[in-house]
């Protein structure tokens, strides 16, 4: 299972910071757990000063895949208001697929509804080839070169309910519904939403998984991340100067069904 982290908010927030958090999420490991949260991949997707969601994406290396994300984009030295971050850990299912950035994470489809949008997953769709299989022809998967992901039929599944039900919320509901996992391996899902003056974040819990912790402050940014660690480690500052104040606790061990949609409007 994986680990994810994204941020919406006014304030804009270091890209840099964004990649330590990763870095920290990528050997995050209970002592009960077998397996660090990361290590087969890293990504993240930022709306850049063009105001376009920009990604880049790394599969499994020698080292670290988060320290080489961060080395790739040293260069990048600005801030975002919508970060969304993923670490990856592959199940042994697609443990083949882990040297290839085309199966890491995040997914950003090319939408034929003129949308932006990019979507993080964490656990097992069980159902995922049903459900790709239930899509118009239209859609290009980015991972079927090698062997498709269950985690990119989210984003083109939820673009298609999008497109029908014109409401972000009812579409998140939708994919919340569809979605399949199995009692021991549920699933997180995090959408972060760029289309307007108005953007928003959808997050998913459904059953187990690595965990889930949210925090949001009184003028509706928040910090979604699959640990609390490193995001207190890193951003203590940041949240104490904006007031943030934790709004969702899942623990590893949990099994919990949530639906939380947060939207950002623009500044008074």
């Amino acid at each position: 299972m994986c680990g994810i982290f994204a941020y919406m908010g006014h304030s804009p927030l270091p890209i840099t910071e964004a990649l330590e958090i990763l870095q920290i999420l990528e050997t995050e490991q209970e002592p009960s757990e077998k397996t660090p949260v990361g290590g087969h991949g890293a990504g993240i997707a930022y709306l850049n000063e063009r105001n376009k969601l920009t990604l880049t994406k790394i599969g499994k290396t020698n080292n670290s895949p988060a320290d080489k994300l961060r080395l790739q984009l040293r260069e990048t030295e600005g801030t975002s208001q919508l970060i969304l971050g993923h670490v990856r850990r592959a199940s042994p299912e697609f443990e083949t697929t882990i040297a290839h950035k085309e199966c890491t994470q995040p997914y950003k489809p090319s939408c034929s509804h003129n949308l932006s949008f990019v979507s993080g997953h964490n656990g097992k769709v069980q159902n995922y080839l049903e459900l790709k299989n239930k899509l118009n022809s239209s859609h290009k998967f980015e991972s079927q070169k090698i062997k498709l992901i269950d985690s990119e039929v989210i984003p083109h599944l939820f673009e298609e309910l999008l497109a029908k039900t014109k409401d972000p919320r009812k579409a998140t509901h939708e994919l919340f519904e569809q979605i399949e996992g199995t009692d021991t391996q549920g699933n997180t899902v995090v959408i972060i939403h760029a289309n307007g003056d108005e953007p928003y974040l959808n997050a998913i819990q459904k059953g187990k998984t690595r965990g889930l912790v949210a925090w949001i402050n009184p003028v509706n940014e928040v910090l979604v991340c699959s640990r609390e660690k490193p995001v207190k480690q890193t951003l203590s500052k940041f949240m104490a100067e904006n007031h943030y104040e934790k709004l969702i606790t899942v623990n590893r061990r949990d099994s919990v069904n949530i639906l939380a949609h947060f939207s950002l409007k623009p500044p008074q």
